[in-house]
């Protein structure tokens, strides 16, 4: 039986992200994939900063920004033509990860992108057509059978653990008898997918209509696709949307001499939070674990959370340089979060699919007074940072590991690019990692981490811009760790902080398991 270190089910983005952090660290690792080829049909349009981060992890950035578009501006109105703004937000502006806090996207070209790092290494094997039709596993490993989709050949393999990346309908998820919890159901959306013929250009793009007579949004998806999107009114059914009627809700925007529809599927507006991430061996990311309102464009952004978040786990605890105690921390550190998104996806999303023209005049009302005083808003639900692996009591743990320009001799660019990814310890005080100790040091090592001070030229990279400056002054810390997600693990007061530092995230790491800790097997 072929053994591989880890076995990832499913290959849209989520699992093709755990499979390339997997693979270009050097574990061994099978993707199987029930269908003949990349999906082919764009879903998930938006990243953020965070992700787009991620995507220079993994070396797949320069090429995905070839076809992404940086959005400038979001909109809402009460009409597509001619009505009143309701809100307009400024998301041109450099989010705390060093890029563009907001991009728009076509999906296909992500996942090309992705795959075009994966088919150089060969640690990396990708079954396509293939379908799992049993799981299992026991203290040591787990077992996948899968089959052939054309001849019906079947074969098993063994791996280490196992991550479940299988959408929605997670067949691993209900092959374990694993429970998900519904949330908040909402109504039919008529999703209506384009490439365009010629160049196009709306006055209003990239935004909500949010009219009672017909709720909808317009969005780019890259530099040659659109994305139409509209509310199913009482005593519409999915039957009703044929392309004929596709046609007629496009009309005042473009006709079939502008662009090509692609796809118009129906679906609804769901919730839903799986009641255990873990079972064993066995790790579950993406839908397979969540599902929430698209309004945020936050549903696939999260699935790469749980990957990025999965995998340097996983990496330490078989490379023998974290117990696997530090797997129980998994779920703890992402469903807060996702459930935060959850929420603020829903809170976004209500006010734009209103259809009862009350309702709607009400909106507009208090929209229009809080152009006039923004104290009128309350505020909205900010999803939390992970705090399960992360420092007891600490100020800045579970807040996002700031990015900003740099410089080492001739060479300017974020600091990742510059100076490495990895577990990051950064200061603005050179002198406080002089008194780091040997074992410190040597344990910092031993993980790969980047130590490195952000100042001027006597550090080791110049803080081009005054990101870090002003960052660490802003908080009253003179280090901070972060973990290779690109979240905090803590941060430090003072030199003899910075030890005790490093020192709870080696204990942290390295210390048994706890009596209330997941066995390896449920």
């Amino acid at each position: 039986m072929d053994q591989y270190d880890v076995v990832v089910i499913g290959f849209g983005p989520c699992g093709q992200m755990a499979s390339l952090q997997l693979g270009q660290i050097g574990h061994s690792v099978i993707a199987i994939e029930r269908h003949p080829q990349l999906y082919g049909l764009s879903r998930a349009g938006h990243v953020d900063d965070e992700i787009m981060r991620t995507f220079d992890r993994v070396g797949a950035g320069e090429e995905f920004r070839e076809d992404a578009v940086a959005w400038e501006l979001y909109d809402m109105r009460n009409k597509a033509f001619g009505g009143d703004l309701l809100m307009s937000l400024d998301w041109s502006l450099i989010g705390p990860h060093g890029h563009r806090g907001h991009w728009i996207f076509y999906q296909n070209n992500l996942e090309l992108a992705l795959n075009h790092r994966i088919e150089k290494l060969d640690n990396v094997e990708v079954h396509m057509d293939h379908e799992v039709v049993d799981i299992d596993q026991d203290v040591d490993g787990v077992e996948v059978r899968y089959r052939n989709r054309k001849s019906g050949e079947e074969r098993t393999v063994r791996a280490q653990y196992a991550v479940a990346a299988d959408g929605a309908n997670s067949f691993v998820r209900n092959q374990l008898g694993i429970t998900v919890t519904p949330g908040n159901d909402g109504p039919l959306q008529l999703v209506i997918d384009t490439v365009q013929k010629r160049e196009l250009s709306f006055e209003f793009d990239n935004g909500q209509f949010a009219d009672p007579e017909r709720p909808g949004c317009l969005f780019q998806l890259g530099k040659t696709h659109r994305r139409w999107e509209f509310t199913l009114l009482p005593g519409e059914t999915p039957e009703d949307m044929t392309i004929d009627k596709v046609w007629e809700l496009l009309e005042p925007w473009v006709t079939p001499e502008d662009v090509e529809v692609l796809r118009h599927p129906v679906y609804q507006f769901r919730e839903s939070m799986t009641d255990e991430w873990r079972r064993g061996r066995i790790f579950l990311i993406g839908d397979a674990a969540h599902i929430l309102w698209p309004f945020a464009g936050e549903g696939m952004c999260n699935g790469l959370r749980d990957a990025s978040a999965l995998t340097w786990r996983l990496d330490l605890v078989m490379r023998g340089l974290a117990n696997a105690s530090v797997l129980d921390s998994y779920e703890g550190d992402r469903k807060p979060n996702m459930q935060g998104w959850t929420d603020l996806s829903r809170e976004i999303g209500i006010p734009c699919i209103i259809t009862d023209p009350e309702a709607a005049a009400r909106r507009d009302g208090f929209l229009k007074a809080v152009q006039q005083d923004p104290s009128l808003m309350p505020p909205p639900t900010i999803p939390p940072g992970p705090t399960a692996f992360s420092r007891d009591a600490d100020p800045l743990a579970g807040a996002p590991a700031v990015q900003g320009q740099v410089r080492d001799g001739d060479t300017v660019g974020l600091f990742d690019d510059v100076v490495g990814r990895g577990f990051q310890l950064i200061t603005v005080d050179p002198t406080v990692l002089d008194g780091l100790t040997e074992e410190n040091l040597e344990f910092l090592a031993s993980i790969g981490t980047v130590v490195a001070s952000v100042g001027d030229e006597n550090a080791t990279v110049v803080d081009e811009e005054g990101t870090y400056a002003g960052w660490f002054v802003t908080h009253g810390r003179v280090a901070v760790l972060a973990r290779p997600d690109f979240w905090l693990y803590g941060s430090a007061a003072d030199a003899e902080d910075v030890n005790a530092l490093v020192a709870d995230l080696r204990t942290a790491l390295t210390s048994a398991r706890t009596a209330d800790s997941q066995p390896a097997v449920v």
